[in-house]
Order: structure tokens, then C-alpha cells, then sequence
């Protein structure tokens, strides 16, 4: 069988039916941000195909365990994507994890991206340097004052390649009453519990290949990005809420999930 060919047949379906290339639910690069310094978020990973595009970005919560937007990985099998990890170049990373199982929440809801959360097995312990270290989970709610750091490796602006080097930008939680208000013209797209929303002003905000990175506060992670409508054209940018899902994140980790895992194959 030519997995190569297969790989990318497996990837034109999964943009399909996610979003991915289509103006709603863009993946991609920071636009309006700056290039991170090196070793800023060493929590950062790089979600990609093999041999290497970038096609996520993810953050690394445990020796073994990585989190993302379910909308990244739905349709993949495990053996069709790799973690780069430990530099800010995702082109050039540090080490390379593969994953062994992918697992959804139960809830995950396409078209509407509710639950859109996914936690992905490495097949090998992480090995934890000055570049790479996990990044610790919520305890408590957000302020609205309180400045957010969002990182990733989507698009400058939608003319240009996918940046090599990590952009960062500051953000600040819009409330989700606000969100819904600004968001409002659009019929189709639906805020709930489990979302949080972050803005700056237009011009500024996440793109294609952000989905599935890490938004957080003083090295907490508090939001991976679900979706953006458009890319930073003045409306807010809807992350997964990770507080919200804090118990299925412990339950998934421990094992004691009722949501069914995909598993690599051992052909």
C-alpha cells in the first residue's frame, strides 16, 4: 500500500469534513503578532503530518500526553501524525513523538465544534529539557483584565506561507454574552459553556494552522483555539474552555474514559 498516497487522500477528506482551508473554521499562523522568543512556550508543539507539515499547533500537559482541537485529528489515523517538540521553528524541532492513540471527547459535535477537545498518546516518554516542559492546568476562572499569551504557527496574513518561526500575541477574554453580541451576524455559529472567546482588536488574531494551540495565563493553560470567523477581522477568537473540561481530562488521562480511543495500527 503507498501510505504516502493514502496519507494525503486521508487529508483532503479530513479538510473536508473540519473546515481546514475553508474561510469559517481556519487553521494557520498568528496574524498582527511577533515572533516568539526561543524557549517561550515550551509547552508548544507542532501537530503534523508525516513526513512534517505542520497541520496543528497542541501543547504538551504530561510525559505522555498532548492536547489539541478534536476538528485537528478527526479522521487520522494515529500512525499518520508526529509531535515536534523543543524549538521554535517547527521545520527544525527539538525531537519528534509519534502517537499510538487519538481520543475525542464523546460530545465532539461537527458542524457546530461543541467539545472540540482531543488528547493524543505519544508512543514514548517526553524528555523534559529547558525547551520542553508541560504546562499546568486551570484551577479557577479567568478575569477579563488578565493578559492572555497565544502562540502558534498559522498564517501571517492569508497571501503569505505558513511562517517557520513561532508568533506570539497578547490577548484578553471577551465575556461569552459579549462574544455572542459580536458574533451575532452570523446565524450558524454557536458559542456554549465550554468555550471561551479572546480578542485584541482587528487586524490581530489567530488563522489558518493556529487550531488546537495553546492560549494561556501565567503558564497556565486556560484555551486551545476551536475557531475564528473571519481571520482577525475584528470579531473574537472562540478556544475550547479548558477548566470546563478539567474531569474528562483527568478521567482520559487515569483511563477512565467512556469515550472510545483510535488506536495505532500494528500492521
Amino acid at each position: 500500500m503507498d501510505y504516502r498516497k493514502l496519507g494525503l487522500l486521508l487529508f483532503l477528506l479530513n479538510s473536508a469534513s473540519t473546515g481546514h482551508g475553508a474561510q469559517r473554521y481556519p487553521t494557520g499562523r498568528i496574524i498582527g503578532g511577533q515572533v516568539a522568543e526561543e524557549g517561550l512556550a515550551p509547552y508548544q508543539v507542532s501537530l503534523q503530518t508525516i513526513p512534517g507539515s505542520h497541520l496543528c499547533g497542541g501543547a504538551i500537559i504530561d510525559k505522555e500526553w498532548i492536547i489539541t482541537a478534536a476538528h485537528c485529528v478527526t479522521g487520522w489515523p494515529p500512525e499518520f501524525l508526529r509531535i515536534a517538540v523543543g524549538s521554535n521553528m517547527h521545520t527544525e524541532p527539538l525531537a519528534i513523538y509519534h502517537l499510538d492513540r487519538i481520543h475525542l471527547h464523546c460530545n465532539y459535535d461537527h458542524p457546530k465544534y461543541h467539545n472540540d477537545i482531543a488528547l493524543l498518546h505519544v508512543n514514548s516518554t517526553i524528555q523534559w529539557n529547558d525547551r520542553v516542559q508541560p504546562i499546568s492546568l486551570p484551577r479557577v476562572l479567568l478575569n477579563t483584565s488578565d493578559p492572555l499569551l497565544f502562540t502558534g504557527w498559522g498564517l501571517i496574513s492569508l497571501w503569505d506561507p505558513h511562517p517557520e518561526k513561532l508568533q506570539k500575541l497578547q490577548m484578553f477574554q471577551v465575556t461569552n454574552g459579549e462574544c455572542s453580541k459580536m458574533l451575532e451576524e452570523f446565524d450558524d455559529l454557536h458559542l456554549d459553556v465550554g468555550h471561551l472567546c479572546a480578542f485584541v482588536k482587528r487586524y490581530q488574531g489567530a488563522c489558518h494552522g493556529d487550531n488546537g494551540g495553546p492560549l494561556v495565563y501565567q503558564n497556565t493553560l486556560v484555551g486551545i483555539h476551536a475557531w475564528s470567523y473571519p481571520c482577525a477581522d475584528g470579531y473574537p477568537d472562540v478556544f475550547t474552555n479548558i477548566l470546563y473540561y478539567r474531569d474528562w481530562l483527568r478521567q482520559t488521562i487515569s483511563g477512565n474514559s467512556k469515550c472510545k480511543s483510535v488506536n495505532a495500527s500494528l500492521n
